[in-house]
């Protein structure tokens, strides 16, 4: 009789088959003769293990969806990918899954697009966002802005299988309600979950519903500056080789006296970072003029005050 593969997956993952017994939910050696050795067995496992993570992270398909699993309608049941064509083109949704009896309104069915494309932009964004721990210092502080900010810069342009990878590993949730889409996660070396909301509104299209997300309000932040961009990579930098004999090719051959002007602009307020990485900066700081502040406070809201914040 030929072995299908679910006879084969039954076989290769019963402790049965390699001399073991169960008794109370253990299992012990039994008399019986193994017919598998534990060498093939573990093979086995690690090979099933590997199929199952391509399978979450949706390697195995050809057109994978970012959030199956990830996401939940407003009555807390699970939504799943789904897809109808027309002509040549394909149209992918989420879509709750329907109990007998559902009436047709009570399902919803949202475009996965455009709502992956929000999910990642909302997530992007807030990673781009220090969040201060107790007892973190300056440097650990530092370096969460850096590994941050890269992971938010690579999540736009990563593929579906990368970025479900991503999400994953934040444990991300998206709970869809009437009037908000909720996002849950929870990055390392943070202790408590985050959440994100966005304003949604409950739209009707015949017997499907739909979010309609309005335009934030408000205005887009405009592109980064990269000579901001570069001095604070520099001051960071001139930061690890003055206080932790780090050197970096970036500030090879400056003065001591520059070291120092650019070790001070290490220490901003976490959130005036942001808003340079961001670009949205006040439009009359300039790279000349945040170098050539000799005076810069290490109190906060002092340096927001002096860079123009409080007014932007």
């Amino acid at each position: 009789m030929p072995f299908k593969t679910g006879t084969l997956t039954h076989l290769l993952q019963n402790l049965i088959y390699i001399g073991k017994v169960s008794h109370r939910n253990k299992w012990f050696d039994g008399e019986h003769e193994a017919i598998l050795s534990k060498e093939i067995f573990d093979r086995a496992q690690a090979i099933f293990a590997v199929n199952r993570n391509n399978n979450k992270l949706g390697k195995k398909s050809c057109h994978p969806s970012l959030l199956t699993e990830m996401i939940t309608g407003p009555d807390d049941r699970p939504m799943s990918p789904t897809s109808s064509t027309k002509g040549n083109r394909k149209y992918r949704y989420y879509f709750t899954r329907a109990n007998p009896g559902d009436r047709p309104k009570k399902i919803w069915r949202l475009p996965a697009g455009e709502l992956e494309e929000l999910v990642i932009g909302q997530i992007a964004t807030h990673l781009k966002q220090p969040t201060l721990e107790n007892g973190q210092d300056a440097s650990e502080l530092a370096e969460q802005i850096k590994r941050r900010t890269k992971l938010a810069l690579g999540l736009q342009s990563m593929s579906t299988v990368g970025r479900r990878t991503v999400l994953l590993a934040l444990q991300a949730q998206v709970k869809i309600n009437p009037k908000t889409i909720q996002i849950t996660i929870h990055p390392p070396h943070v202790s408590s979950p985050i959440t994100i909301a966005v304003k949604a509104k409950l739209v009707s299209r015949g017997c499907d519903l739909k979010l309609a997300v309005p335009p934030a309000d408000e205005p887009k932040a405009r592109e980064s500056d990269p000579i901001l961009l570069r001095l604070i990579a520099h001051a960071f930098a001139a930061q690890d080789l003055l206080l932790r004999e780090i050197k970096s090719p970036m500030i090879s051959g400056y003065s001591d006296r520059h070291l120092q002007q650019l070790t001070r602009l290490s220490y901003l307020a976490p959130d005036i970072i942001s808003a340079i990485i961001d670009g949205s900066q006040p439009v009359d700081l300039t790279g000349r003029k945040l170098l050539r502040m000799g005076n810069l406070p290490l109190s906060w809201p002092e340096q927001r005050a002096a860079l123009g914040f409080e007014a932007a």
